[in-house]
């Protein structure tokens, strides 16, 4: 993730549950780079306040989307992937994409970060252990291979020392294991904060230039402005319990809020057409009610075409009730 910009960013090797795990505060063994979830709805927040400043629709709703810096300007925006393709946008707006590029392969877990420290966010890709990762938008080989935790492991990405360069962690419960550079090896820090069934989300929250954590549980965010135990530092409630969560640095003030995406909203369902009303059939009457043939006429022209001759006015059947009244 690129300098003042920090996203969710927690993958597992299974890929295959990357776009559900996210949304409505689900307990989440894993994350990816994807931010999950459905939608081509996006509300964006610029500060801890509960409402959004900045709401647009990109891409489409079935879209894998990520977050990052994509040209350095410190402003995160979103990239939505299809297949090995990436459509990346550089403001957050609708519109078609600033950039297109394919990388890895369709099946991949796909991680976003500043790899190098250029303020400039690019792709890794995770199979298993071994991480894949690119300092460029572009196709081609990767310049970086690097082997780290386990396959099973949860992996997160962040700048955790305020250096620069983003880096992996690892999650197992709820215990985070820190690495400072990308290699194998043991972790520089280990920490352990919320629990292990928790939502976890990566972000520069107090613009000091390192990246923490914060915990999720239904629409409340426990927010850490450092990597240890203990309290929150913040909470917040924002959004609903069925949102799916993005975290970035919007405006390009050094400091990560958060955001949620959404599907459209339904359309109102149109009302049934409620069948008009009938009259109830009228009571027993016969020619000898009548004081002329024209009134019973009338009758008879009323009651027909729902209920035939009701009143047998009608005794040969020709269409003329009464015919011996004046």
């Amino acid at each position: 993730m690129a300098r003042r910009r920090r996203l969710v960013t927690i993958a597992s090797a299974g890929a295959v549950a990357l776009a559900t795990i996210v949304a409505g505060g689900s307990t989440a063994a894993a994350k990816g780079g994807e931010i999950g979830g459905s939608g081509d709805q996006y509300f964006l927040n610029d500060t801890w306040s509960g409402k959004a400043n900045i709401e647009f629709s990109y891409g489409a709703a079935t879209d894998q989307v990520y977050v990052g810096d994509w040209d350095g300007n410190g402003t995160d925006t979103l990239a939505v992937r299809r297949g090995a393709t990436f459509y990346i946008r550089n403001s957050n707006s609708g519109g078609g994409a600033h950039q297109v590029v394919t990388y890895g392969r369709p099946g991949d877990v796909v991680l976003v970060g500043d790899w190098d420290g250029d303020g400039k966010d690019t792709f890794a890709v995770r199979r298993g252990a071994a991480y894949h990762v690119k300092n460029s938008l572009s196709s081609g080989p990767a310049d970086r291979l690097a082997v780290y935790g386990r396959a099973s492991d949860a992996v997160l990405v962040g700048d955790w020392n305020g250096d620069g360069k983003d880096t992996f962690a690892v999650r197992r419960g709820a215990a985070y294991h820190v690495k400072n550079s990308i290699s194998a090896g043991a972790a520089d820090h280990v920490a352990v904060y919320g629990r292990a069934g928790d939502d976890v989300y990566v972000g520069d929250f107090d613009g000091d230039g390192d990246d923490s954590f914060t915990v999720r549980r239904g629409a409340t965010y426990h927010v850490a402005n450092a990597i240890r135990a203990g309290k929150a530092d913040r909470t917040l409630t924002y959004g609903r319990t069925t949102d799916t969560t993005l975290v970035g640095d919007w405006n390009g003030d050094g400091t990560d809020t958060l955001g949620v995406r959404r599907g459209a909203p339904k359309p109102a369902p149109v009302p049934t057409p409620r069948p008009p009303t009938v009259p109830g059939p009228p009571s027993d009457l016969d020619c000898d009610d009548f004081p002329t043939q024209a009134a019973a006429q009338a009758e008879f022209n009323r009651w027909y075409p729902i209920y035939g001759d009701v009143h047998k006015l009608d005794s040969d059947g020709d269409m003329i009730a009464c015919e011996f009244l004046p």
